[in-house]
Formats: structure tokens, C-alpha cells, sequence
């Protein structure tokens, strides 16, 4: 299991303020803050863009390949940020950027599959329409109609992942989301052949929470989703508890090899 770190956000209001002011200097600190603790991917959220997405983006991802060299998920609303973003990776060497993300919305079908395929990118369905539904089932249906409409577009299965969509657990319906989320990932591997990848954004679980209470509660759910056979969990890299579940999730599937330092706080 991988971490992608959440932590390059606009909502941050340091990482915000520097994307809008062009700061290069704390977006990059904090690059290399992700990757030193063992993020795999960053998550690049420019939020929704609408009047100069395209500059902010292209902005980012420059000052990003300036500071790191792993793969970026760009992470906008606004298809023409998205698509400068994927365009100006190829153009610094980077790796090919996942793109975050579409659903059953027929303007999201319509914005960024075509980008994917274009492009050549992994992208990540989220298993949801205007609402999220409440079932596994209602959530395993989505995900079918996703990947039909992804392989049309020209997206094959080996770059689908499939989010099924993590609410708080203090919601209302927050525990039947949390048990519909954990049947849609042990699901995913029987449902496609060739198989599509599962991706979570672990750390929604754990919204609305205490502050001393989310590292727990993400780290118990995240370990549950790995057990379940969870590829890759979107949350806060800098929580040394967060990691260090990943890192001993990984040990315990026998997908690295273990040593003390796994079980320690980094």
C-alpha cells in the first residue's frame, strides 16, 4: 500500500496563501518534508481554479520539479488547470501524473476521461454521482459504470483506480459508509479482469473529530482497508502514526521487508 500525501492544499492556509502568492519556498519545504516521510505520491490540490487555474497550476507543479521527482496527483475541478498540469510533467521529466479525479457526473465523464487517455495518465473514479450513495452495492454499481466509461474512452484497467469514497465516521450514516467502503475494496480485486486498483482518502474518516482522536481513528481504518487489500491511502504524511501504520501494513502483507524502524515513531 502507498501513501499519497493530502498535504499540498490550497484549503492549507500556508500552502494556499503561497499558491496564490507564488511563494515557491513553503510549497517546496513542505515537498520535501512529504516525501522525507515517506510519501509515495503528492497530491496536488489547486481546488476549483476558475480564474487563473491554469497559471496556478503550472506554477505548482514548476516549483514541485524544482524541490522532488516522485509522481504528483493533480487534483482540480477545472480541466484546463488539469490538463496544463499533465503537460508541463511531461514537459520537466516527471513522472506521469495521476489525475484526481472523475465520477458517474456526465461532465466529469466528459472533462477528464479524454485527458486520461490523451495523456496517457492513471485517474482515479470516484463512486459517485451528485450524492454518494450509502451501500456497497450502490457503490460497486458505479464503479462498474466507471471503468465501462473509462475503457471506452481508452483507459485500460492497469491505470483505473477506483476511490469508493471515505465519510466521517460522527455522520450520520458514517459507520454504514465505513462498512460499505471496507465491502467495495475487498470486492474490487473478484470485479475486473484484468483487476483496477482501490484508492482512499483515508483521513475523511476521522473529519469532524477531536484533534487527539483523528491519528487513531485513521490509523485503525487504514490498517482495516489494507487488510482488505487497499493499494493506495490518501492522508496526512506528516502524522508519524498515519506512517507508521503504512509501513507496517506494508511489512505484515510481506511487500517490504521489515526492520525495527518500521515500528517506530519517525
Amino acid at each position: 500500500m502507498l501513501v499519497v500525501a493530502e498535504n499540498l492544499n490550497v484549503m492549507s492556509a500556508v500552502i494556499g496563501a503561497a499558491m496564490r502568492e507564488r511563494q515557491k519556498a513553503p510549497i517546496q519545504e513542505m515537498a520535501r518534508r512529504l516525501v522525507a516521510a515517506g510519501a509515495e505520491v503528492l497530491d496536488v490540490n489547486v481546488g476549483p481554479g476558475r480564474k487563473d487555474g491554469v497559471a496556478v497550476m503550472t506554477f505548482v507543479v514548476d516549483t514541485l520539479a524544482e524541490a522532488v521527482s516522485c509522481q504528483l496527483c493533480l487534483d482540480t475541478v477545472n480541466d484546463e488547470a488539469m490538463e496544463a498540469g499533465i503537460v508541463r510533467c511531461a514537459d520537466l521529466g516527471m513522472p506521469t501524473p495521476i489525475v484526481n479525479s472523475f465520477s458517474a457526473q456526465p461532465d466529469k465523464l466528459e472533462r477528464f476521461l479524454p485527458l486520461a487517455a490523451k495523456y496517457g495518465c492513471e485517474i482515479i473514479g470516484l463512486t459517485m454521482e451528485r450524492f454518494i450513495p450509502v451501500t456497497a452495492a450502490e457503490r460497486l454499481s458505479l464503479a462498474f459504470d466507471l471503468v465501462t466509461a473509462a475503457n471506452e474512452a481508452g483507459v485500460t484497467n492497469d491505470r483505473i483506480f477506483i476511490d469508493p469514497v471515505v465519510l466521517p465516521l460522527g455522520v450520520d450514516v458514517g459507520q454504514q459508509h465505513a462498512r460499505a467502503v471496507q465491502e467495495v475494496v475487498a470486492s474490487m480485486p473478484e470485479m475486473f479482469d484484468p483487476p483496477v486498483r482501490t484508492i482512499c482518502g483515508v483521513s475523511n474518516v476521522s473529519n469532524g473529530a477531536p484533534a487527539g482522536l483523528r491519528p487513531a481513528l485513521n490509523g485503525v481504518f487504514m490498517a482495516m482497508l489494507s487488510a482488505l487489500g487497499l493499494d493506495y491511502a490518501i492522508g496526512d504524511a506528516l502524522d508519524p502514526e498515519f506512517m507508521r501504520t503504512a509501513r507496517l501494513a506494508r511489512a505484515f502483507k510481506n511487500l517490504s521487508l521489515y526492520s525495527v524502524a518500521d515500528a517506530e515513531l519517525q
